[in-house]
C-alpha cells in the first residue's frame, strides 16, 4: 500500500499535468487570455462570418482559416457566432488574396483582407485592408515531409490571423460601447442679446 504522502504527491502532479497536456493539444481558455476592459456586464455581441473567399490555388485553405478564426471568436463569452446574417449585429468577411511559396528558404507568406460591418446601419467598422502573415518551415529532402511542414506553417498563420481578429474585435466592441455610454456634449448656449 502506498503511503498517504506519496498518493497526495501523485494526485497533485496529475492535477498540474492536465493544463500542460491541454495546452500541448492546442486548447486555450481564450476568454481568460485576453480580458478587455469595457466589456464587463454587457450582453454578448452577435456576429456572422461567412466562409472566407480563397483566391489562391491552395485547396482547403479557406476552411482552415475560417475554422481557426471561428474557434478564436467562440472562445469569448462576449461573442456569439450566428449562422444567418439577419440574426447578427455585425458581419465579418474575409478573403485570402495571395499565397507566396517562392522562398527557397522555406517561408510561406499569406495575404488576407477582412472587414467588419454593422448589419443594422450597413456602416463599415473596419474598412477592408490587406495584411501579410509569414511563417518559416523546414525544407527537407523528403517532399512529403516538406509539404507536411508547410501545412503546419499555414495552420500557424491561420491561428495568428484568428488571434489578431479576435483581439481587434474585442477592442472594437469595447470602444463602441464606450462611445455609446458617453452622453453627447451639449452645445454652449448663446447668452448674447440678453436684456440688461
Amino acid at each position: 500500500m502506498m503511503p498517504k504522502a506519496t498518493r497526495l504527491f501523485g494526485a497533485i502532479a496529475a492535477l498540474l499535468t492536465i493544463p500542460v497536456l491541454l495546452a500541448a493539444c492546442g486548447y486555450r481558455p481564450l476568454s481568460r487570455i485576453y480580458e478587455t476592459p469595457g466589456l464587463e456586464g454587457g450582453k454578448p455581441v452577435s456576429v456572422h462570418m461567412p466562409m472566407w473567399t480563397n483566391a489562391t490555388n491552395e485547396f482547403g485553405l479557406e476552411t482552415d482559416v475560417y475554422n481557426t478564426v471561428s474557434d478564436w471568436l467562440q472562445g469569448s463569452n462576449h461573442i456569439l457566432l450566428k449562422k444567418k446574417p439577419a440574426e447578427a449585429e455585425y458581419l465579418l468577411e474575409g478573403v485570402i488574396s495571395a499565397i507566396d511559396l517562392s522562398s527557397s528558404r522555406g517561408t510561406v507568406r499569406l495575404t488576407v483582407r477582412y472587414s467588419l460591418k454593422n448589419t443594422a446601419t450597413d456602416k463599415l467598422i473596419w474598412p477592408e485592408s490587406s495584411s501579410v502573415f509569414a511563417k518559416s518551415y523546414l525544407i527537407t529532402d523528403d517532399a512529403a515531409a516538406t509539404t507536411s511542414e508547410r501545412q503546419k506553417a499555414l495552420h500557424e498563420i491561420a491561428d495568428n490571423i484568428g488571434e489578431k481578429i479576435y483581439i481587434r474585435f474585442l477592442n472594437t466592441i469595447a470602444e463602441l460601447r464606450k462611445q455609446q455610454a458617453t452622453p453627447p456634449v451639449a452645445a454652449p448656449q448663446d447668452k448674447t442679446g440678453a436684456a440688461e
